[in-house]
């Protein structure tokens, strides 16, 4: 075999297997396991979207996760060849929406109740008259 030539051009001499193992990473048709972390980033970033209304804050940081699992997946996609990119594109999407959705819904939770608080401080004991006025004549049980 000629070093110059690139690996899917190479040929083993006829009657020659290759080694056990081998497999060709330029064959189109070779079995390529999808990549785990690509995986745990898609199952992470959808989890996170979901997550809105029962974790809200909680989520945020499995979007974070999402983020990190789906940057190492590019990362070994590109030395070992494996599939799974589209899922890692999918992962880090959804974890970059999720933690934006559970920031938005922090903030908007914190301004409701700080505008409820507020409300509430202005209207309070400096402002209270009672509603009811006892007559010291009548019987008022």
């Amino acid at each position: 075999m000629d070093p110059n030539q690139p690996p899917h051009q190479s040929q083993p001499p006829y009657g020659s297997q290759p080694p056990y193992g081998y497999q060709n990473p330029y064959d189109p048709y070779a079995y390529r396991p999808n990549n785990g972390k690509a995986i745990a980033a898609l199952v992470l970033g959808v989890a996170s979207i979901a997550s809105i209304f029962f974790l809200p804050g909680f989520g945020a940081i499995i979007g974070i996760l999402a983020i990190i699992f789906a940057i190492l997946a590019f990362k070994e996609i590109q030395q070992t060849h494996m599939n799974g990119k589209n899922m890692a594109v999918g992962g880090l999407v959804c974890g970059i929406i999720g933690v934006l959705l559970h920031v938005l819904f922090v903030i908007f939770i914190v301004v409701i109740i700080g505008v409820s608080l507020q409300d509430y401080s202005n209207n309070g004991a400096d402002y209270w008259e009672p509603t009811l006025q006892q007559d010291s004549n009548s019987d008022f049980y």
